[in-house]
């Protein structure tokens, strides 16, 4: 793999770990998008919507598992 193929991977790596870490602690989506922002040069050979699909696919991982740890095993009855 060429250096800059493989400089490439290790700087989107880096700006998954920190939309994790960033929409972690964020309460809202527009607060971790805004936050993402300052962050966008790491991963400015990519298209913008695929980052910003990235970060839509994050926060909903983040907040899935924000749930899932918050309500356990409670189970929702669906009404069968």
């Amino acid at each position: 793999m060429g250096r800059m193929k493989q400089m490439a991977l290790e700087l989107e790596e880096q700006f998954m770990e920190k939309m994790l870490e960033v929409a972690d602690r964020s309460e809202t989506y527009f607060s971790f998008t805004s936050e993402m922002e300052g962050h966008m040069d790491m991963v400015s050979h990519l298209n913008l919507s695929d980052v910003h699909d990235m970060m839509a696919e994050t926060w909903g991982e983040v907040q899935e598992t924000a749930g899932k740890e918050a309500y356990g095993n409670v189970e929702v009855y669906d009404g069968d």
